[in-house]
C-alpha cells in the first residue's frame, strides 16, 4: 500500500511539473508572439519541452511568420516598384511635352527664324509622336493584364508572316547599319493562336532591337520557335530577370524612346496564347527565344 502511494505521488509530481513547464511553455510562446506582432524581429516560437503538440504549434506558427514575411517583402517590393514606375511615367509624360512646349514657345516669340521654324514644328512632331506612343503603350498594357482582350485563334504561318513583318522594318535596319540576316526555312511552320498577337510580339522584339541593339541582328525559326539575336554594346547592365518586368528601368531598356513597356507586353501575350518566353546573354549576343 505504502509503495503503491509513493507511485503514484511521484506520478502526480511528475504530472505537476510537466503541466508547470507546458504553462511557461505557453507563456513564453506568448511573450514571443506579442515582441513578434509589435516589433520587426526575425524572433521564432521555440519550445523547451518535448510535447508532441506543443513541437508541431510551434512549427505551424514558424510556417505561418514565414509566409508572412515573404508578403511583407513581396507587398515592399511592390510598392518600390510602384513609386519606381509613378516616377518613370511622368518622366516620360513630362520629358517630350516640355520639350514641344519649349519649341512652340520658341516660334510663338517672333525671334525664331523663318528656315528654322520647319525643324522646330518637325521637333514638336516627333515629341509628340513619341508622347501618343506611350500613352497607347500604357492602354494596350492596361487592357492586356486586365484581361479585356479577346484571342482570335486561327491557323497561321509564321514564316510568311515574319518575312512580311521584316519586311516593314527593312530600311529602319539600313539606316541603322545593321548586319542583318535571316534563317526562316522555305517550308511553312504552321502555329494555332492570334495572328495579331503573334505579329505585336515580333514588333516589339524587332523595335526593341531597334532601340538597344547595335551592328548586328539574327531572326531565326526553329520548330514552332523564333529566335530575335542581336548584339549589345554592355552585356554587363542587362538585368536578365527583369527584363520583362514593366517599366524596367536599367539604361538598357530606358534610353531614347523606350518606355519600359515593350518587352512587358510581349510577354504578357506571349503568356496569354499559351507559349514561353526565354533570355538569355552568350558574349555579346541578346537572345529572346519565344513559342507558341
Amino acid at each position: 500500500m505504502i509503495i503503491a502511494v509513493i507511485i503514484l505521488s511521484l506520478a502526480l509530481i511528475i504530472c505537476a511539473a510537466l503541466l508547470l513547464m507546458l504553462k511557461k511553455d505557453i507563456r513564453q510562446l506568448n511573450q514571443t508572439l506579442r515582441i513578434i506582432e509589435k516589433t520587426d524581429t526575425n524572433m521564432r516560437a521555440t519550445t523547451g519541452t518535448f510535447d508532441k503538440n506543443i513541437i508541431e504549434l510551434c512549427d505551424v506558427i514558424n510556417d505561418i511568420l514565414d509566409k508572412q514575411k515573404d508578403v511583407i517583402i513581396a507587398s515592399q517590393k511592390s510598392n518600390r516598384e510602384f513609386r519606381q514606375a509613378i516616377t518613370n511615367i511622368s518622366h516620360d509624360l513630362r520629358t517630350p511635352l516640355t520639350s514641344a512646349i519649349g519649341y512652340i514657345q520658341m516660334i510663338k516669340s517672333g525671334k525664331t527664324p523663318d528656315d528654322k521654324k520647319q525643324e522646330y514644328l518637325d521637333i514638336i512632331e516627333h515629341r509628340l509622336k513619341s508622347l501618343s506612343n506611350l500613352m497607347n503603350d500604357l492602354f494596350e498594357y492596361t487592357q492586356i493584364v486586365e484581361g479585356k482582350v479577346t484571342q482570335n485563334i486561327e491557323k497561321i504561318n509564321i514564316c510568311n508572316l515574319l518575312r512580311d513583318i521584316m519586311s516593314d522594318y527593312y530600311e529602319d535596319f539600313v539606316r541603322k547599319n545593321f548586319d542583318v540576316q535571316i534563317d526562316i526555312p522555305d517550308l511553312p511552320v504552321y502555329i494555332i493562336c492570334d495572328a495579331n498577337y503573334f505579329k505585336r510580339a515580333a514588333q516589339n522584339l524587332i523595335q526593341n532591337v531597334l532601340v538597344h541593339g547595335i551592328e548586328y541582328f539574327k531572326l531565326i525559326v526553329i520548330d514552332n520557335s523564333v529566335i530575335f539575336q542581336n548584339k549589345v554594346s554592355d552585356p554587363g547592365a542587362i538585368e536578365i530577370d527583369r527584363l520583362f518586368d514593366r517599366f524596367y528601368t536599367s539604361d538598357f531598356s530606358r534610353s531614347g524612346n523606350a518606355t519600359g513597356l515593350g518587352l512587358a507586353i510581349v510577354k504578357e501575350l506571349v503568356q496569354i496564347m499559351g507559349g514561353e518566353i526565354n533570355v538569355y546573354i552568350e558574349n555579346d549576343l541578346l537572345s529572346i527565344k519565344f513559342n507558341v
